[in-house]
């Protein structure tokens, strides 16, 4: 057991634990724990399908981003020459 008191200061206290405890839902009611099948949870997303998702969101916050540029910008455009 790690107990931290301050930014600089921490101590080790207590015993090393040789295995872990693998019960990860702890107190979690059995309608929401996932289901779990032979070799892990079922359903779970892949890490290649995590991967896709997080340039997906990257990419279009992008596209986005520019969207709005271009907009403000030809919007910007129309009111500056709407004076003339």
């Amino acid at each position: 057991m790690l107990i931290v008191t301050s930014a600089h200061q921490s101590r080790y206290t207590g015993q090393v634990r040789v295995f872990t405890n693998l019960n990860l839902h702890g107190n979690t009611p059995l309608r929401i724990q996932p289901g779990v099948g032979e070799w892990g949870p079922q359903a779970a997303m892949s890490t290649r399908r995590k991967r896709r998702g997080r340039w997906l969101w990257i990419v279009a916050f992008v596209v986005v981003v520019t969207l709005l540029f271009v907009f403000g910008h030809w919007v910007y455009g129309m009111i500056m020459t709407a004076g003339t």
